[in-house]
């Protein structure tokens, strides 16, 4: 809005002026050609008698005025406003005023939008105008005020805005879950990956720490060269085909804190296991090459020569059932009877055989309990001969330690051997075999027999075979034996299975007690030692008589 008096001064006070100083100078140019510039000045105050002055308070000084900006419809850059230029006016002899008000309503109607300073505009439309865009201003703030919502049809900047603002919420969004599904879809692809290399990295070394083939006992001659390394050894198996991996075999021995190991030749076969084969490797190997072993030979303890004669034929060190060696039972109890390979053996271990019983003694064979129980391999150059051969050196190896022992205890190899056997099988503890052995030392002491039911089974042949408890409790105690020790004193001719270390050593170191009986109960194997018969007595009834009938 512009003040009244400025509005004054637009309208009236300036569209006189210019007309008067038009006026003015269209006068001055007819009495001269050459008009005084001093006609164009302003007139001073003391030109002021001439009637239009009455306006004068209304003047305002061109030259320091500054036009007041109004806020009209704005046009094109290059439309250029209205001026009246000196082209424009009238000839001589015409009216000024007139053809100043023909030349304003000309550009008037020229343009759409009337110019600033329009002398044709009354001030009555200049109100309406205004009063109208007044009644659309409230009109407009009225529909603000009474907006229900932010969301409208109509096509205002702010909907327009608001839709672009929401369509770019809706963009970020999408992409935020767009994003978060890549995301996912990466962490599950990680996870699957990781998971899989676990559950591959796990089978791998189970797979690795397996034998390579369970089936295979076929042994190789391996060299291990001095100083290798736990990776190199790996190599090395791996190449000769008895580990799967070296790798698994190096990581192995290390957790396993399998660290000394020793070089030279070792018999190793793909049936054996990573710490079958590092307990080797620690033992230390042979200087040169030893014929790789086809198999291994188990005799328990307790066993006689005709149990180890089938033990011999029996191949323990394959997993497929009834595997079999190259020996037979027959070829086994034909070399342990012939006096020539016997004479041999007795040349070999002289200390072993020096108290062995001659044939002519009643003895059933010479050789029962000098073969050692123990687990022995053979090889594809093994015989019977230097089966049994191994089986004697294992029993002279064990016994070794004790010979200056059973020198000074007045006893002899076949004497121990001969007790050891009885005891082997009375007792099923170290502790029960040291009382056994006690126990038959005192009734020797005291002049009794040993009155042991072993020796009779053996003199049967019933030692080591499948008995009833009634055949067991039933024995002929009057059998016409050497090996009757109810009836014949001492130990008996010699030994009726072959005893383990165990026993020889409580033989050697028995306990001290006032025994002279005991009993092993029939079902559990648990002994009973008795002072007295009648102790004896009530011990049998009890736990073997009773147990029978039942």
């Amino acid at each position: 809005m512009v003040d009244k008096e400025t509005t004054e001064f637009s309208r009236g006070s300036f569209k006189e002026k210019i007309l008067r100083q038009l006026e003015e100078n269209a006068a001055k140019q007819a009495e001269t050609k050459f008009p005084d510039p001093e006609d164009f000045e302003r007139p001073s105050r003391s030109d002021s008698e001439e009637p239009e002055r009455k306006i004068e308070p209304r003047k305002v000084d061109l030259e320091p005025f500054k036009l007041p900006v109004f806020d009209f419809p704005a046009a094109d850059e290059n439309e250029e406003e209205p001026f009246v230029e000196n082209e424009n006016l009238p000839e001589e002899g015409d009216s000024l005023r007139q053809n100043l008000d023909g030349v304003v309503s000309e550009e008037i109607q020229s343009q759409d939008i009337p110019p600033r300073f329009s002398r044709s505009e009354p001030k009555v439309q200049d109100e309406k105008i205004e009063q109208e865009q007044f009644l659309e201003k409230k009109e407009s703030e009225k529909m603000v005020k009474h907006q229900p919502s932010r969301r409208t049809n109509s096509p205002s900047k702010k909907t327009s805005l608001s839709k672009k603002n929401k369509n770019k919420n809706k963009n970020k969004k999408k992409k935020k879950v767009t994003a978060g599904k890549i995301i996912a879809v990466i962490v599950v692809l990680l996870v699957l990956v990781v998971g899989g290399t676990g559950w591959y990295g796990y089978n791998f070394v189970k797979s690795g720490i397996q034998p390579l083939d369970s089936k295979n006992a076929t042994a190789k001659s391996i060299n291990i060269p001095a100083g290798s390394s736990s990776k190199q050894i790996g190599e090395i198996l791996q190449r000769q085909s008895i580990i799967k991996n070296g790798m698994v075999f190096q990581y192995y021995t290390k957790f396993k804190n399998y660290s000394e190991f020793k070089s030279g030749y070792y018999n190793l076969a793909p049936n054996m296991s990573l710490s079958t084969i590092a307990s080797k490797l620690e033992e230390g190997g042979t200087e040169k090459p030893v014929a790789p072993t086809l198999g291994k030979i188990l005799v328990p303890e307790g066993y006689t020569l005709t149990q180890i004669a089938k033990a011999v034929t029996v191949n323990s060190g394959s997993n497929e059932k009834n595997a079999k060696t190259p020996f037979s039972e027959a070829d086994f109890m034909k070399t342990v009877q012939d006096p020539t390979f016997i004479a041999k053996m007795v040349k070999a271990y002289p200390k072993l055989f020096a108290s062995l019983p001659t044939k002519d003694s009643g003895i059933k064979y010479q050789l029962e309990g000098y073969l050692f129980p123990a687990t022995y391999d053979y090889t594809k150059s093994s015989t019977v001969e230097s089966v049994i051969e191994n089986m004697i050196q294992a029993a002279n190896t064990q016994l070794t330690p004790y010979y200056d022992t059973i020198a000074q205890k007045n006893l002899t190899v076949n004497e121990v051997l001969s007790l050891a056997a009885l005891v082997e099988k009375e007792a099923n503890n170290d502790d029960d075999r040291r009382n056994v052995a006690g126990t038959f030392y005192n009734r020797m002491n005291a002049g009794m027999t040993l009155g042991s039911n072993l020796s009779i089974l053996y003199a049967e042949g019933k030692l080591g075979e499948k008995t009833s408890l009634s055949e067991d409790a039933n024995i002929d105690t009057n059998l016409d034996s050497p090996y009757n020790l109810y009836t014949n004193t001492g130990f008996g001719p010699g030994p009726v299975d072959s005893p383990s270390l165990s026993s020889i050593k409580a033989v050697l170191d028995p306990a001290q007690n006032d025994y002279f009986y005991f009993v092993a109960d029939v079902t559990t194997g648990k002994v009973y030692f008795a002072k007295t018969l009648a102790e004896q007595n009530a011990n049998v009834q009890k736990y073997v008589n009773d147990k029978i009938s039942s």
